[in-house]
């Protein structure tokens, strides 16, 4: 059985969590430069980018790597707000979803790099296989809810 303790903070946790993703996902949108496209136009140069790093791992290529890094950790955020591709009801899981997949695309892909430069390909690898089924994941929960 769950302590009661437990319950009440899981419980305080779900009751925040949608107005705590609303400002930060507001926050993360506002800390990147808006672009002239739509969010569907920004997942098409991700896959782009998610490719390249998987040519560079495959290719044990530091600059494929690189640029396809540069990419992804440095993308702009589209012309709207990214939530207005889902129906007002989904919107604050989108939300949700966006901040946890923006901190796993973040961290795997450094972690690509990171193991790109010194040549540990083993490890490049590993990272690479993570950032994937975050994206697969990601359009699995998202892609068909997604309103272009």
């Amino acid at each position: 059985m769950i302590p009661m303790s437990k319950l009440l903070i899981a419980g305080l946790i779900y009751a925040v969590l949608p107005a705590w993703a609303q400002s930060d996902a507001e926050a993360l949108v506002a800390s990147k430069r808006s672009a002239d496209m739509s969010y569907q136009e920004l997942m098409q140069i991700l896959g782009r980018s998610l490719t390249g790093l998987q040519d560079g791992v495959l290719l044990q290529n530091g600059e494929l790597v690189r640029q396809a890094a540069n990419a992804i950790l440095h993308h702009p955020a589209p012309s709207h707000k990214p939530w207005a591709i889902v129906l007002e009801a989904e919107r604050d899981g989108f939300k949700q979803a966006l901040l946890t997949y923006d901190k796993v695309l973040d961290l795997e892909t450094k972690a690509i790099l990171a193991a790109a430069e010194t040549k540990d390909w083993l490890n490049a690898a590993e990272s690479l296989g993570r950032l994937q089924q975050a994206c697969i994941s990601c359009h699995l929960q998202w892609r068909t809810k997604a309103r272009f």
